[in-house]
């Protein structure tokens, strides 16, 4: 029985180029996760867009002197280029800004409003006098009142996670102008975590042996300081509006005294696209230049087989500055509309990928253009070393040395030339074709069959369990048994004597190549093509059908090249690396 997977992507604010700490921080772990379970037959929705409310857009905006809908097609774009440059496998990938999301945003918000969850309330909020308006959260900056760090947000502090609220920032003062910002009451909704918390605190109980320990941990911690209710709407212009016509026929407990100027506050309304998300996906049927969409054989077109199906596992994937968002508030979300909405399994939280030691950052130039570094050295080499790299537990760091040396040594001397020496092996000695003609009774080599079986069950193991990086780690180390066994069969000489025993080895070492299609294929899709091309598999062993289990060894006893053999990895050139430090 195939299984109903939601695999729910970060939606990056098209405010900016996304960078390779973006790659690492969620998209790729998310596509690894997404590709493998599709190969196990598994019926997979992967969905994302583009967060396009908010602030980040209107600061943004300010600086480029534009209107936020011109930032949004702009970044929108660019970001659709860019994953469909990586291979990344969305079902759909779409934006916020949609009639189909702004209409679920809103029913999510009325629902929770009838349920008491959503509440009423006066705050503080910054003031600009000299505007004479509220300001939105990332209009006032100032120094954390936590950890001393400057320039600082006034909704949450970058650098220790910790929320804000209105008045903790120290000489809080617009981005803007520089002037300094009061304090001023004004009236807005709010989402009453405290109603929630002992429902929050049995669910992460449940999670606490899933989860990566140290999300669960920080997850707990916040829990444990006790949530406050958390305001959910703001004094701004660029958000979803309230629905108001449908607020004034509910109780005049429930409305505000004043509705000009309220929006939903972006935290609240874009978790939400996960669920809006699946049920603009089941009403298309093909991609255009705004969308990314796929639809794979065999897939339900019900999006309530995901959201309303007790069996279906969710898994979530982002940066640590999510974490808090999705590990409690997003469930809070979620159990509050009391719909038996399907709650998170698995909150697949990353630490930064940093740059030289650095956080990436474009104002200090410290940044690497995703679209250049794959155009340049191959989609696959860029997959391969964040992959390796991936921040599941401790922060990464990218550089130009490393990016050489891990490609080098591990991914074209490991993988790369036990690949391409077969390959070429099969080729020159038996003109690019071997089977029983060459080979009678072959019968696969005892511990090769062994290694490979566990070699699926191994990777796997380790992906279901948000494992990337170990998993690909299992793949390198089938490649090492695979050249151990190449040199320690000595296939070159054993050719000159006993062609029937060569071709046995090389029969060998072929199944090995081709089970490396399948298990090499969430993590390098191109190659894994690419791979599968040359030994004339039809585009079928890799094409995902729900229901089917593709994720399993397969052997042959004959083997026919297609084509000329082509260096699947090729080395790059250290020198011209690490000449990108002083670009």
């Amino acid at each position: 029985m195939n299984k109903k997977i939601l695999v729910a992507v970060a939606w990056p604010y098209v405010n900016g180029e996304l960078h390779p700490g973006h790659l690492a921080g969620y998209l790729l772990q998310a596509d690894i996760f997404a590709r493998y379970h599709r190969l196990r037959g598994n019926d997979v929705l992967m969905v994302s867009g583009s967060d396009c409310h908010g602030t980040p857009i209107t600061v943004e905006a300010d600086k480029q002197k534009v209107v936020p809908q011109e930032i949004v097609a702009k970044y929108h774009t660019r970001d659709i280029e860019l994953f469909n440059l990586y291979n990344l496998s969305y079902n759909l990938y779409t934006k916020t800004t949609t009639d189909i999301h702004k209409r679920v945003v809103q029913e999510m918000f009325l629902t929770l409003l009838k349920n008491d969850v959503i509440v009423k309330g006066t705050m503080q909020q910054y003031y600009s006098p000299e505007d004479q308006q509220f300001l939105p959260d990332r209009y006032v900056e100032g120094t954390c009142p936590y950890c001393g760090s400057k320039d600082q947000r006034s909704d949450q502090c970058e650098i220790c996670g910790r929320w804000l609220s209105d008045g903790e920032l120290i000489d809080p003062h617009s981005k803007l102008t520089g002037k300094s910002v009061e304090l001023k009451d004004t009236e807005h909704y709010f989402l009453d975590f405290e109603k929630m918390s002992s429902d929050l605190k049995k669910y992460l109980d449940l999670k606490k042996q899933v989860w990566r320990k140290w999300v669960w941990s920080e997850a707990a911690g916040w829990l444990r300081e006790g949530l406050k209710k958390r305001a959910i709407t703001r004094d701004m212009d660029w958000a979803i509006e309230l629905p108001v016509e449908e607020i004034k026929k509910l109780p005049g407990d429930k409305q505000l005294k004043d509705f000009a100027g309220k929006r939903i506050y972006v935290w609240f309304e874009a978790v939400i696209g996960y669920l809006s998300a699946p049920q603009e996906w089941v009403q298309l049927k093909e991609s255009s230049g705004d969308v990314i969409f796929h639809e794979f054989q065999g897939q339900s077109k019900v999006w309530k087989d995901w959201w309303l199906n007790k069996d279906a596992e969710h898994y979530y994937f982002m940066g640590q500055d999510n974490l808090v968002f999705h590990t409690l508030m997003w469930p809070a979300q979620l159990m509050g509309a009391k719909n038996g909405y399907t709650l998170p399994h698995n909150v697949a939280v990353n630490k930064f990928m940093n740059l030289n030691g650095a956080k990436f950052s474009k104002s200090r130039g410290n940044i690497i253009d995703s679209k250049k570094l794959a155009e340049k050295y191959g989609v696959d080499l860029v997959r391969y070393y964040i992959s390796a790299n991936l921040p599941e537990h401790k922060q990464a760091n990218f550089t130009w040395e490393s990016f050489a040396d891990q490609v080098n040594n591990e991914l074209v001397a490991n993988l790369g030339n036990l690949i391409n020496r077969s390959l070429k092996f099969l080729e020159n000695n038996f003109g690019g074709a071997v089977g029983e003609s060459e080979v009678q009774n072959f019968t696969m080599d005892k511990n090769l069959d062994r290694a490979i079986k566990e070699t699926y069950k191994a990777v796997g193991g380790h992906i279901e369990k948000c494992e990337f990086v170990a998993g690909l780690m299992k793949i390198l180390e089938l490649s090492r048994t695979g050249n151990r066994y190449f040199d320690q069969q000595k296939i070159w000489a054993v050719i000159k004597s006993d062609k029937n025993k060569a071709g046995e080895i090389l029969i060998n070492l072929l199944n090995l190549i081709e089970n490396f299609i399948v298990l090499i294929s969430p993590y390098l899709p191109g190659s894994a093509e690419k791979l599968a091309g040359m030994l004339g598999e039809d585009a079928e062993t890799l094409t995902p059908v729900v229901g089917k289990d593709k994720w399993q060894a397969q052997f042959r006893k004959k083997f026919k090249l297609v084509g000329a053999v082509e260096i699947l990895f090729n080395k790059l050139d250290k020198e011209k690396v690490l000449m990108e430090k002083d670009n």
